[in-house]
């Protein structure tokens, strides 16, 4: 992956591109507390088959921190500005863990403009369930204060080194991963980004609850089936209220499902976006 930068609403953005003008369009986003380079083993296959597009999220991985893009509905429309910025008029999406909530506000609120999505491993509609962490982070003032308490050199590395801890079970961030991870959770403005995005499920959730109900876009939820910091629970009721949804789970990976498991998550997103294709007489290469 060939990682750039570009200016979006007058922040500066990280992403990798492999334009290929007449074939799908996919575009990802960064998962939290890692970046684009989580989708790094799946590049090449991507970069062959589709107009692809990876995006680090504002306060994620090499993009800039943005006090005012913190939220998820902020994000989801910050999203809108992404797909303009490169031209994606309507394509497939796959943005697991923050990407989730992200574009599931972003789908009920501009219907039709994602012809596909695959995401999981999150906790987005209702009270969300999972590890003590997770929880605190969503719901404790105290929990988030403390994450912050020690700066971002030192509550990044532990958030990252928690992170990490939990989100693997079959495999391991290369080096270069670990270290590019780990410099996008240590600014303190990112971290507090970070946190402040976890921190507002309790005032998003609850609309995205009613709101799912009315997206029509296909949407593949996937999730690890050994995912102890986000449960397994949150992406089948997701997968119940969607209208148009197929639910997996990701035999024998962690919360990392994307990466942990790769070749399987990989295969189940190109498979679903080749149905995608097919049923709106598209051609999935």
């Amino acid at each position: 992956m060939k990682l750039e930068f570009c200016t979006i609403d007058g922040l500066r953005i990280r992403f990798a591109v492999a334009r290929n003008p007449g074939k799908p369009q996919v575009v990802l986003t960064s998962p939290q507390p890692m970046s684009i380079l989580t989708y790094d083993a799946w590049w090449d296959r991507l970069a062959d088959e589709f107009d692809v597009v990876a995006v680090d999220l504002p306060n994620h991985g090499g993009s800039d921190a943005a006090r005012h893009v913190t939220t998820v509905s902020q994000h989801a429309g910050f999203f809108g500005k992404i797909l303009d910025h490169f031209d994606l008029a309507h394509p497939h999406f796959v943005g697991p863990d923050i990407g989730t909530p992200m574009s599931l506000r972003f789908m009920a609120d501009t219907p039709g403009r994602l012809k596909s999505a695959t995401l999981g491993d999150a906790g987005c509609v209702g009270v969300v369930e999972g590890a003590w962490l997770f929880r605190g982070l969503v719901n404790s003032r105290v929990v988030q204060l403390a994450t912050l308490s020690a700066g971002g050199a030192i509550g990044g590395r532990i958030y990252c080194a928690a992170a990490n801890t939990i989100g693997y079970r079959l495999s391991r961030p290369t080096a270069a991963a670990k270290a590019d991870y780990l410099a996008g959770s240590t600014s303190f403005a990112k971290l507090k980004g970070q946190v402040g995005f976890l921190g507002s499920y309790p005032d998003e959730t609850p609309s995205l609850e009613k709101d799912v109900e009315k997206i029509e876009t296909p949407v593949q939820v996937l999730h690890g089936e050994y995912d102890t910091f986000v449960s397994v629970s949150n992406s089948k009721r997701l997968a119940d209220l969607l209208p148009d949804s197929r639910l997996a789970v990701i035999e024998g990976a962690a919360h990392y499902a994307w990466e942990d498991a790769s070749e399987d998550y990989l295969a189940r997103v190109l498979a679903f976006i080749a149905d995608v294709e097919k049923e709106s007489g598209g051609i999935a290469r």
